[in-house]
């Protein structure tokens, strides 16, 4: 009888309980999500990923994923849900401050006077988690330009010149909506081999590409002197770059100071246009 008795105790475990039993009902269990991260970069050094409830914009569980990790599926249990969507940042470092809420608030926002992180990102479709497993592949997209700003001839009020770049988009929201505020990179220059004055920096993504400035200052005798305020982002509009796109394009920009004219090249073409510049 005591054997009997135990039996049927099992048998109740086994079909209210999670773990795999023979006919249960585990629609109230959770399931086992695998996401396979062998198509991303092994340069990109790590991830950042936010399962959150699509309906409610809630956070479920967030991770940080290695990069020695990629060559294997990434495999956790999430409640069993149609309404599910992931959201990856990588190569968050040293110049992205994260400020971590339980929704879709949660921020991603470029320090000031440094040059943004090279961001990677993707927003998954909405994802059924109804059944037994469910598996998606994570696919990155470049979230951030690399912008190499050239001055051709010496300006006449000091040598000693750096470019301030400002923006008016601060940051991003986990599923990239923007952060307005002020965008800010100081950069120094650079002197390449035929003598031109190069800056070098990477922007991140900007809801307003036209509100782009660079501000050119020099030095005197120890003093700042104002050389250019440059409208970056209205020759770029100009130029049909496209910030909506899924991948940010590189972008050179030259501009003679001897001639008054700035050409601007994303990637592979060109245009060239004149300028007013006064030093």
């Amino acid at each position: 009888m005591k054997n009997k008795i135990a039996i049927i105790c099992l048998a109740i475990s086994l079909l209210s309980s999670c773990t795999p039993g023979i006919w249960e009902d585990r629609s109230d269990c959770p399931g086992w999500f695998s996401l396979d991260y062998s198509q991303v970069d092994p340069n990109i050094e790590q991830l950042h990923i936010w399962f959150t409830d699509n309906s409610t914009g809630e956070v479920l569980f967030k991770d940080i994923v290695p990069s020695s990790a990629y060559q294997t599926y990434y495999e956790i249990q999430l409640p069993r849900t149609d309404n599910l969507r992931y959201y990856v940042f990588g190569n968050i470092t040293s110049a992205t401050t994260i400020t971590e809420e339980p929704t879709l608030n949660t921020s991603i926002v470029k320090k000031e006077k440094l040059s943004a992180d090279s961001l990677y990102y993707q927003a998954s479709d909405i994802i059924s988690t109804r059944q037994e497993f469910t598996y998606d592949t994570v696919r990155l997209h470049k979230e951030f330009a690399n912008v190499d700003f050239i001055m051709r001839g010496t300006p006449k009020k000091g040598d000693d010149i750096h470019i301030d770049a400002y923006g008016t988009t601060a940051g991003l929201y986990i599923d990239r909506r923007y952060i307005p505020g002020q965008m800010t990179t100081s950069v120094e220059d650079k002197v390449t081999a035929e003598g031109n004055s190069l800056f070098r920096f990477r922007l991140m993504r900007q809801e307003n590409i036209e509100d782009l400035m660079l501000k050119i200052t020099g030095t005197v005798a120890g003093i700042p002197v104002e050389i250019e305020e440059f409208p970056l982002g209205e020759f770029l509009k100009k130029a049909n770059y496209n910030m909506l796109s899924d991948d940010l394009k590189d972008v050179t920009v030259t501009m003679d100071m001897s001639f008054n004219f700035i050409n601007i090249k994303i990637e592979d073409w060109s245009s060239t246009y004149p300028v007013d510049i006064e030093i």
